[in-house]
């Protein structure tokens, strides 16, 4: 007695201690630290660019939509006003607009400058305005193509504030045609934490609530009910303690982690509980029972255990990403915890006069299952076959579909006063992806002809391929000079054809002026390629991506190397490989316990057993992602490795039972726990992510064909008859 109540104290100190440590995990929702590339990668892509200069600010946008368009004279002096609102407002440096270009402008005597748009000269503020195309290397950064909509860029560490906003909103320029839309990160990331929390809290609560409901409805005990709901706790807080001394962050990743928990925990207790109830009449005292549950129980409790954690070690060993690392980590340390607190814990609350499983009506359960067995049974051979075929062809036909895709959607919002803003940024400014070519001159600078005759080749070859909303590269500081040079002529847009040393030097000279910061290096011996263009599916952008860098290995020449880089692009590639790796550690979970199995019961066949009918259901779910239009990303492959747990665990509770005969097998606590975990998972369905809902359908699916093939395909395997 005086161990069960120690046990109960640490379990409560416990559960007071996760909730204080899950309160203090750092949320991370800024999306571009999930870059999937390796750190190596990553680091050497940085230094790269502050070797260039690159100056990462911090800014609020505003974005100024105007159906009608920015056309005349009078639109340009609204905006000005608006442009005077923002720069008396607090907390607000730097505003940065298309009324805020300088434009050089070569004199006799001297260089002047004068504004790019210059409202106070109608004549030359209407031709600038005539020749719009001709100037779009200067426009395409403020005003959009069609000229519906301009930015304001404000400098500024603590974003726009909501006030601000409202005095702007309160001079009513939606009367003269302008709807003002925000584009803030810092808001975005609020709103991505928000649903963060949201989502771990209320599904985690949901579907704890449908599971305690299913075990309840199935078992009719209170006491079993409370056991379960302690035991979950205690495993999710000790899991939390064990991330905050880790000192790691919650990502959108480890939105899964406390199902994981939940998953296994239900698993694990539930034939606990079920060997508590048969063995009880049978052993005169608590310890006897207690070493009898042991002996029914340690082996499927320990090779479940190390089923999982083999396969989310895996995904830590090929993870190069540190969210990603992390999580696989914390998966580990959930399933260790889970493993320990049932084996160490669980069983020493167990005793002979506690009821935990009270319903007996079964009958009709085993029955059910007698029949259908022996149906099967005596069509073995068919069956089989059939079976093998139809794993074939499932397999077959989803890896011909099977595409892997970019992560981007997983972390979208709803929010249209947010997501507006981006929307206009990506489709009328610079686009949803970003790509780099980084250049290396070995032999010469920048400004010697050959090189930008070869950048302008690259460029138009990143023209077709990709369409780009915008390229920043060497070239276009070179047009511009030569624009300049010529008093502004625009048919003077163009690489002049001879560049002399004088003509280098003061091209450098006023190089950062014309948009060279962060394009080219002080020594003009490193530079790169920009450019912006729609989103694409992932592998047609990689097939993109390939003829690049195959245009760029045909332009390398011992003088200058080019190097197609990019963080998404990193991302994307990095995105790829870490799917197929997640793949693999799926395969490399299933293949072990299955050899484990092999090995330890010396059967072939049984370890084949083991393999097809973990195979069938995880393909069987990926095949209706596909059909449902589910975008299959590593976050969607980790919600799967939930259900491979839940697949592999019942194989090897039915695999490690001493008997082999249906009648002695222990199937119905396989059945409460497919019930009730598919009940549990419905939760999903009520998620604030669109690409998780549908996982409450795939779940109750493959759960559900998980126990079918376990409990009347895999015994078939065990059948020597």
């Amino acid at each position: 007695m005086k161990n069960r109540w120690f046990i109960f104290i640490l379990i409560f100190i416990t559960i007071s201690l996760g909730i204080w440590s899950a309160s203090s995990l750092k949320m991370e929702t800024d999306v571009s630290t999930y870059n999937l590339a390796s750190y190596q990668d990553i680091a050497s892509y940085e230094a790269f660019i502050e070797r260039l200069g690159v100056e990462q600010g911090e800014y609020g946008i505003v974005i100024l939509e105007k159906p009608s368009g920015w056309n005349t004279l009078g639109d340009f002096n609204i905006l000005k006003e608006i442009i005077d609102f923002w720069e008396v407002q607090p907390q607000i440096g730097k505003v940065s607009s298309i009324l805020d270009v300088d434009y050089p402008k070569q004199g006799i005597m001297h260089l002047s400058i004068e504004p790019f748009l210059d409202l106070n000269n109608k004549k030359r503020f209407e031709k600038r305005l005539e020749n719009y195309e001709q100037y779009y290397d200067i426009f395409q950064k403020f005003l959009s193509k069609n000229r519906k909509y301009t930015i304001i860029f404000l400098e500024t560490s603590t974003g726009i504030s909501a006030a601000a906003a409202e005095r702007l909103e309160a001079l009513n320029f939606g009367a003269q045609g302008i709807e003002v839309h925000y584009l803030q990160y810092d808001l975005i990331q609020k709103q991505l934490e928000s649903h963060l929390q949201k989502d771990t809290i209320l599904l985690g609560l949901i579907s704890l609530l449908l599971i305690l409901a299913g075990f309840y409805f199935l078992t009719h005990s209170l006491k079993g009910l409370g056991l379960i709901t302690l035991m979950v706790a205690f495993n999710i807080s000790a899991t939390f303690i064990v991330m905050n001394l880790l000192n790691m962050s919650f990502t959108m990743h480890m939105i899964t982690v406390p199902c994981i928990i939940t998953v296994l925990s239900f698993t694990d207790i539930m034939h606990i509980l079920y060997h508590q109830k048969e063995l009880q009449d049978g052993c005169a005292t608590d310890q006897g029972l207690r070493k009898a549950i042991i002996s029914e129980v340690k082996m499927p409790l320990l090779l479940t255990s190390l089923t999982n954690i083999f396969g989310f070690f895996m995904f830590m060993v090929l993870a190069e990403n540190i969210h990603l690392f992390n999580y696989a980590l914390a998966s580990i340390a959930s399933v260790s915890i889970a493993y320990l607190s049932s084996r160490f814990l669980v069983i020493r609350l167990m005793n002979k006069e506690a009821v935990y499983l009270k319903r007996d009506d079964f009958q009709w359960f085993y029955a059910f299952h007698q029949s259908c067995f022996q149906w099967l049974s005596h069509r073995k051979k068919s069956v089989l076959f059939l079976f093998m075929l139809a794993n074939m062809a499932i397999i077959s036909l989803v890896i011909s579909t099977f595409r892997i895709d970019n992560a981007e959607k997983d972390f979208s919002i709803s929010d249209a006063s947010l997501t507006r803003g981006r929307e206009i940024m990506e489709t009328a400014f610079f686009g949803k992806k970003r790509a780099e070519i980084f250049l290396t001159i070995k032999n010469g600078t920048v400004w010697d002809k050959p090189i930008l005759n070869q950048i302008e080749n690259i460029e138009n070859r990143i023209d077709s391929l990709f369409a780009p909303l915008y390229i920043n590269s060497p070239t276009l500081v070179v047009k511009r000079y030569h624009r300049y040079e010529s008093n502004g002529r625009t048919k003077a847009f163009s690489v002049p054809k001879r560049l002399s040393s004088s003509y280098k030097k003061e091209l450098a000279k006023y190089a950062k002026d014309l948009g060279g910061k962060g394009i080219i290096g002080d020594q003009a011996e490193e530079a790169r390629i920009l450019f912006g263009f729609a989103d694409l599916d992932l592998p047609s952008l990689r097939e993109k991506y390939e003829q690049l860098r195959q245009i760029l290995a045909a332009e390398n020449t011992p003088a200058v190397h080019f190097e197609l880089t990019g963080l998404q692009y990193l991302s994307d590639e990095a995105t790829h490989s870490f799917a197929n790796k997640i793949l693999i550690g799926f395969g490399a979970s299933i293949v072990f316990s299955s050899v484990f199995i092999l090995l330890w019961m010396k059967s072939v066949r049984i370890g084949f057993g083991v393999l097809l009918v973990n195979l069938f259901p995880i393909f069987i779910a990926l095949g209706l992602l596909i059909l449902l239009g589910v975008t299959i990303t590593p976050l969607t492959l980790f919600l799967l490795s939930i259900l491979l747990g839940v697949c592999v665990d019942d194989s090897i509770y039915l695999v490690t039972q001493n008997r082999f005969k249906s009648s002695a097998l222990h199937i119905l606590p396989i059945f409460i726990t497919s019930i009730v975990l598919s009940l549990g998972f419905m939760s999903l369905s009520f998620s604030s992510f669109s690409w998780v809902q549908p996982f409450g359908w795939v779940f109750l699916l493959g759960i559900s064909l998980a126990y079918f093939l376990d409990v009347f395909i895999l015994t078939l395997f065990f059948d020597h008859d």
